[in-house]
């Protein structure tokens, strides 16, 4: 194993609220009791990997790698220990992840018909529509190891156009539930206008949001300082004004960036690609 990343991974974990970190202790113990020698690997990712992680604001996510597909009697004793940490924890039924095979695990390919965990239940036929954003923040070290191996050596690295695609079919979902969920929205086409213009993933929204407080122009403070606020669960009826009035034109704005980040990123790659020919035909 990596003792870097093995270090990284236990900083992170120690840094938890007692209240969560009790809590993923006993989901790691239910994995290891559940499932045996069929456990390769378990990971958290997204919010809770990051210092500005609320437990309160959002879901613990998770992917956990057996080595062979789970049979009736393994997933019956993990809807146990799913169902029992939502009862006895506060936040048990905020993990939210998959169970997937080696075998998936180390192809591109999107996942199908996975195994997964919703509201301290089990379920079947998940499938991943960021599976390359996971995949990337596995690959930036953006998770922490529970068990087994670094995430990066059983998942593999995502490339550029899948994650492209993936960044994309955020903006399309941002759009779509922009009515129900306006905050969640703002603070979700922050982060994707940071990806598009920065080439970074592996960034929480909050965070994302906090760098568009600073970045963007001072006509979206107030819209965009009120989804933090709701997703901190401090919002008033201000902020939902705000939200209502501001929310679809901030849309648009954030829409227009990304286009223009991304063709202009590109650009450069094709450039950079052209370049690259150029030199090895003056060469030969």
């Amino acid at each position: 194993m990596n003792g870097k990343r093995c270090g990284l991974s236990s900083s992170r974990l120690n840094r938890l609220p007692p209240s969560i970190k009790l809590l993923v202790d006993k989901f790691r113990e239910g994995l290891s009791t559940s499932l045996g020698s069929n456990l390769v690997g378990a990971y958290l990712h997204g919010s809770i990997a990051f210092p500005d992680y609320d437990p309160q604001a959002g879901d613990i996510d998770f992917y956990v790698v057996v080595r062979r597909s789970l049979n009736r009697s393994e997933t019956k004793r993990l809807d146990q220990v799913h169902r029992t940490l939502a009862a006895k924890f506060a936040f048990g039924n905020k993990l939210d992840g998959f169970y997937i095979p080696y075998a998936a695990a180390r192809r591109q390919e999107k996942p199908r018909n996975l195994v997964y965990v919703v509201h301290g239940r089990i379920h079947h036929g998940g499938l991943d529509d960021a599976w390359a954003l996971h995949r990337e923040h596995f690959s930036r070290l953006a998770y922490i190891r529970l068990y087994g191996l670094s995430a990066s050596r059983i998942f593999s690295q995502a490339k550029w156009p899948e994650i492209r695609s993936s960044l994309y079919r955020q903006l399309f979902y941002a759009r779509k539930i922009i009515d129900d969920e306006p905050w969640w929205s703002v603070l979700s086409l922050c982060r994707l206008v940071y990806n598009f213009e920065r080439g970074r993933i592996a960034i929480s929204k909050l965070e994302a949001a906090r760098w568009a407080l600073k970045r963007l122009p001072l006509r979206w403070r107030p819209v965009i300082t009120s989804s933090i606020k709701a997703y901190m669960g401090t919002v008033n009826t201000r902020d939902r004004a705000v939200l209502k009035r501001e929310a679809k034109r901030f849309l648009g704005f954030a829409s227009v960036q990304v286009i223009a980040f991304d063709i202009a990123s590109n650009s450069r790659r094709q450039n950079t690609t052209d370049l690259r020919r150029s030199s090895m035909e003056t060469r030969s």
